[in-house]
């Protein structure tokens, strides 16, 4: 039974990462306009990238599933000596990519203006 879970998991994952890719294509490259008229504004929008980020996203989503139990920094550093300086640095480069997907749409948005 374990087997036919982890099959089911995968492929929600899988899912989920795709359904991001998808979102990062409306949203962060601006993919609406061809998701709404069928024509990309730019070279960059149209079809090849919506089918780019769905398949990167869904690529994602499987490698997050299965490297579940992995942290970030588990090699043999003395950095990531125990646990605790592992979830750190994972967390800080949360905030680190945070930060610059929020100064690009911030970029975006005063480019626009």
């Amino acid at each position: 039974m374990k087997n036919l879970e982890d099959k089911i998991l995968y492929a929600v994952f899988g899912l989920m990462g795709g359904f991001l890719g998808f979102l990062v294509f409306a949203v962060g490259l601006g993919g609406w306009r061809y998701l709404l008229t069928n024509r990309p504004p730019k070279p960059w929008n149209g079809l090849t990238a919506l089918i780019l980020c769905t398949t990167i996203g869904f690529g994602w989503g499987l490698l997050s599933y299965k490297f579940r139990n992995r942290e970030f920094g588990s090699g043999g550093s003395h950095f990531y000596g125990d646990e605790a300086n592992g979830l750190l640095f994972a967390k800080r480069l949360m905030v680190i990519g945070t930060c610059l997907a929020g100064l690009y749409f911030i970029w975006q948005l005063a480019k626009g203006l």
